[in-house]
């Protein structure tokens, strides 16, 4: 009786442990277009010399890839603002199609590249790291992803002015994590097996 408790204590366990590795983890890439207005310490402000976006105009998504091709492209996009570019935030975008629903957390960001003439030719590109989760008709495991926001001059609108940007968000690679947890659950049933037949 004693053995066969303990056998099914560590079915009970291994069970768990490759339901959650059933989860489906997020893959692909979705992009993002549209307008931001920008902000930073320096007047007039430049994608030059921008450190933030203070509000989003219009932004929707362009393409996808993977998971997020439920979503079409023209959706729109929820993103959080203000945003200072060395900041992260939770939750940082949201897209919803049909019932479905992906949320990206950004956890870290900074600016790779500034430059350019302030007004004419300035530029920006901030990357950062975060995880996308999605609910709906498929529930996915919060995934590791990379954040990419590039925007540049001249100014397209007025009042306040803003100017086009463009983003994606990308697929991390698992690391293999999964299969590692997968091989020590089937050792351990192994090994469990080993010692219940001597």
């Amino acid at each position: 009786m004693k053995k066969t408790m303990k056998f099914a204590g560590v079915a009970a366990l291994a069970l768990a442990l490759t339901q959650s590795l059933q989860a489906i983890p997020v893959t692909g890439n979705i992009g993002f277009t549209g307008g931001a207005v920008l902000s930073g310490p320096i007047t007039p402000v430049s994608a030059a010399n921008a450190t933030g976006v203070a509000t989003w105009i219009s932004p929707v998504v362009t393409l996808t890839s993977g998971s997020f091709t439920v979503i079409p492209n023209t959706t729109a996009v929820a993103i959080a603002a203000p945003w200072l570019f060395a900041s992260g935030a939770s939750p940082f975008w949201t897209v919803s199609f049909s019932g479905e629903t992906f949320v990206f957390n950004l956890l870290t960001s900074g600016i790779t590249a500034h430059g350019g003439t302030p007004g004419v030719s300035g530029f920006v590109v901030v990357n950062g790291t975060g995880t996308v989760s999605g609910s709906g008709n498929h529930a996915y495991s919060a995934t590791a992803m990379s954040w990419s926001f590039t925007s540049q001059d001249p100014v397209i609108r007025g009042n306040p002015d803003g100017w086009t940007f463009s983003a994606s968000t990308s697929t991390v690679p698992d690391g293999a994590s999964t299969a590692l947890l997968l091989g020590a659950a089937l050792s351990g049933l192994t090994l469990l097996k080993r010692k219940f037949m001597a």
